[in-house]
């Protein structure tokens, strides 16, 4: 019995077909490497699969979970209207319903002929009689079907079919990629309504409180106008001094990634700069302030017992002496992961009978808020009150 050799034409007409597959898989393999359209790829695919195997028909299918069957979402050669609204079935029945179960290519050479399959009217209505098709899997999922159609019985061989699994496999690799980008951007855009929401949100709410607090400040100071003594009047201006404070806080919040956070340099500046404004006698405050991020819920007791030191400071060790001056420091230890608050002056000492020292027992009250510790060193040439205290994310 003799076998028939190949033709020295026909292994020619094969060698070509080859480098054809090849030259169409490498050119797709770079334009989907460089694609951010999905829509635009899945086209592309269809165009260059069709060109691949001579044929005038390709579509590419989506699995779609809520209704249990594949949509052709891109396609060449269809009747208009088709792609986007043709559904094929999922099931072993169907060409690439069996592609999607098994995992597997399948190839028909007349599926107008196989009872195994049925022949739906889409290939009926395109007088598709052969055809082969390919999953696409993305992370072991199968996402879709690959598919190419043709008139003609019997188009495609076992080199067609290998040259679509490959074919599948870079489309997967592609896809998979875009919707990764695509998730990416969807979440970046997604926070970026949200932090937007959070910073209108944070204005509304820092316009209400510092309606408030305007609005406290308000009857304090008409409180302190009416009051029936001094003592009274200097207590009440002492409280409307402490609430500035907490309400400069609120003014200097800001928020990043979706955390408020008050720049401790900048907090207590502002609050020096505004105890100085309120002096009649021309005492410097110097400053050495490290810009730390704070919680609003430490930066306010913070606030609040710089603001004792140095206004005890001004009452009871500097007032009326040419020479005095205040200094005021805050740094961090990365060693320790502790902040300090330093506030120094030149007056007289604390002394036993120093009047200032009642505003301690505020001053030991705030630091506990902040799980701190006070330090004082008092002599005849001065005082520096010393609060140190841990650093919270």
């Amino acid at each position: 019995m003799s076998i028939t050799q190949p033709s020295k034409t026909d292994r020619s007409r094969t060698l070509e077909r080859l480098r054809q597959h090849q030259t169409i898989l490498v050119e797709f393999a770079r334009l989907a490497a460089e694609a951010t359209d999905l829509q635009r790829l899945l086209d592309l695919a269809c165009q260059h699969a069709a060109r691949a195997v001579g044929v005038d028909h390709a579509k590419v299918m989506q699995y779609r979970s809520d209704k249990g069957d594949l949509l052709m979402i891109a396609g060449k050669g269809w009747k208009p209207g088709t792609v986007g609204h043709a559904r094929l079935g999922a099931d072993m029945l169907s060409p690439p319903g069996r592609a999607y179960q098994t995992r597997e290519a399948i190839c028909l050479g007349a599926i107008n002929d196989d009872a195994d399959f049925r022949y739906s009217s889409l290939l009926r209505e395109h007088g598709i009689v052969s055809l082969l098709n390919a999953p696409i899997a993305i992370d072991g999922v199968v996402w879709g079907v690959m598919e190419v159609d043709s008139t003609t019985l019997d188009a495609f061989d076992e080199d067609d079919q290998r040259f679509l699994v490959a074919f599948s496999l870079v489309l997967a690799l592609a896809v998979r990629h875009r919707q990764g980008q695509a998730e990416r951007e969807r979440r970046a855009e997604e926070m970026g309504r949200r932090l937007a929401q959070a910073e209108t949100y944070m204005q509304e709410q820092n316009h209400r409180v510092r309606n408030y607090f305007q609005m406290i400040l308000s009857i304090l100071g008409s409180r302190s106008r009416r009051a029936a003594s001094g003592q009274a009047r200097t207590e009440l201006e002492e409280v409307m001094e402490r609430v500035t404070a907490v309400g400069l806080a609120h003014d200097l919040l800001t928020v990043e990634s979706g955390h408020s956070a008050v720049d401790a340099a900048t907090y207590l500046d502002a609050l020096c700069l505004g105890i100085e404004r309120s002096m009649t006698d021309e005492v410097r405050i110097e400053r050495d302030l490290e810009s730390i991020q704070l919680r609003p819920d430490r930066a306010v007791p913070l606030g609040l017992i710089l603001n004792e030191l140095v206004t005890n400071c001004i009452k009871y060790a500097v007032k009326e002496r040419p020479d005095a001056f205040i200094k005021v420091r805050f740094c961090s230890d990365i060693g320790t992961s502790e902040a300090l608050l330093s506030v120094q002056d030149n007056g007289p000492g604390l002394g036993e009978q120093r009047p200032g020292s009642l505003g301690l027992r505020l001053v030991r009250s705030l630091a506990g808020q902040l799980s701190g510790r006070i330090n004082i060193d008092s002599s005849g040439s001065g005082t520096e009150v010393t609060l140190i205290f841990p650093l919270i994310e």
